[in-house]
């Protein structure tokens, strides 16, 4: 049994100049003439549109951990002029700007006695000749708790944190005091003197 293809290659033939953007009329016998030309090209311009494209899909999983964190940073304290036995107190004070991540648990402040040979309860700042004068800091501008490290009657200073604070710190003022004592004025030399505080935030 045969099975007539008559007409065909003219029909694969417009097909595929219609794909192409162009109809092209063709004598009868010029198409029997290409059709087995045309044939195999029409199928393959033909292939991507009835062609189903495959895929498939994955996942994974982006993961970070987020410490604790806390950062300190200070300025000067400076009491500037001190004139022995003028009779006049000299006050100052300096900030304590503290950086913690979201959820630090309840961090605590504390400063240590200096570098300069003194304690809690009379800090000092060396000067000339080895020659020392006698200051405090303290927690409040009262100047009735000594800022220190929980020892010989000073307090820490308990910071509270409420959200993120690395974009706005807290700020701990610390209150700084250098009276005109007997002390000061026999002690006092001309010159520039200093004392190095070490701030600890423990959470």
């Amino acid at each position: 049994m045969r099975t007539s293809l008559r007409g065909l290659p003219g029909r694969i033939f417009h097909k595929v100049a219609d794909i192409m953007g162009q109809r092209v009329a063709l004598p009868r016998c010029v198409q029997r003439a290409a059709a087995p030309a045309i044939a195999p090209a029409a199928l393959m311009l033909l292939a991507p549109a009835l062609a189903t494209a495959g895929s498939s899909t994955a996942t994974f999983t982006v993961s970070a951990t987020v410490a604790a964190t806390c950062q300190l940073s200070a300025g000067t304290l400076s009491f500037g002029q001190y004139s022995p036995g003028s009779g006049t107190t000299l006050h100052a004070s300096t900030t304590i700007n503290v950086q913690c991540t979201s959820g630090t648990n309840s961090p605590t402040l504390s400063l240590n006695a200096g570098t300069s040979g003194g304690t809690m309860t009379t800090r000092l700042m060396l000067g000339p000749s080895g020659t020392k004068l006698q200051y405090n800091l303290y927690t409040s501008g009262t100047y009735a708790t000594v800022f220190g490290d929980g020892t010989l009657g000073s307090s820490k200073v308990p910071v509270t944190i409420t959200g993120n604070s690395f974009a706005t710190p807290v700020q701990v003022t610390v209150y700084g005091q250098l009276q005109d004592s007997a002390a000061n004025q026999s002690a006092a030399t001309p010159g520039a003197y200093a004392d190095t505080i070490t701030a600890t935030l423990t959470y």
